[in-house]
């Protein structure tokens, strides 16, 4: 079952993210986060875009959000895609499945195009991309440092609108359960 975040889900995603932080690449963030200062993160995010909870067998695996891509305004049409799993439920197709819902939500409210930066070396998460119709951009070299290591960022995008001219304006209210 794919649903929206609610807040009793916001300290397991939390606990995921700090440990993507501490023990990988696949974020950039180096300090882990407080309770309070993911809590305001989620908040920030819902307020305008989806987050999606996935369960199997009745237990949350892993997340997927939405996110500003650029806070100027005619960026308003492209959002940034973030998707994090339980680091014990990796490569059993959960990624796939938030990935597509997450996109089916965007298409929802109107979102023309989805960007995804991506370590380089996370190949796992670049297949995924890869598999789902996104595209390589561009590779930013040596753009951040951590675990004593330069790395380097893929950058994918994905077309989802019809790209009309005027486009309709995308709805940030609209946020429908799976």
């Amino acid at each position: 079952m794919i649903r929206p975040i609610q807040k009793p889900d916001i300290p397991r995603c939390l606990a995921w993210y700090n440990w993507y932080i501490a023990h990988s690449t696949a974020t950039f963030e180096e300090q882990p986060l407080s309770l309070e200062a993911f809590s305001k993160r989620v908040d920030a995010v819902t307020a305008r875009y989806p987050w999606l909870i996935l369960e199997a067998d009745g237990k949350p695996v892993g997340y997927a959000c939405l996110d500003l891509f650029n806070s100027k305004s005619a960026y308003r049409f492209t959002a940034d895609v973030t998707v994090y799993l339980d680091p014990e439920e990796t490569g059993k197709g959960y990624g796939k499945l938030l990935l597509k819902a997450l996109e089916e939500q965007a298409e929802q409210q109107g979102i023309q195009k989805l960007v995804s930066i991506i370590t380089s070396d996370n190949t796992a998460s670049r297949r995924l991309h890869e598999k789902l119709g996104y595209h390589l951009i561009s590779e930013i070299h040596r753009v951040g440092y951590k675990q004593k290591q330069w790395l380097s960022a893929a950058w994918y995008e994905k077309d989802l609108g019809t790209f009309a001219n005027p486009p309709q304006e995308p709805d940030f209210r609209k946020q429908e359960a799976l």
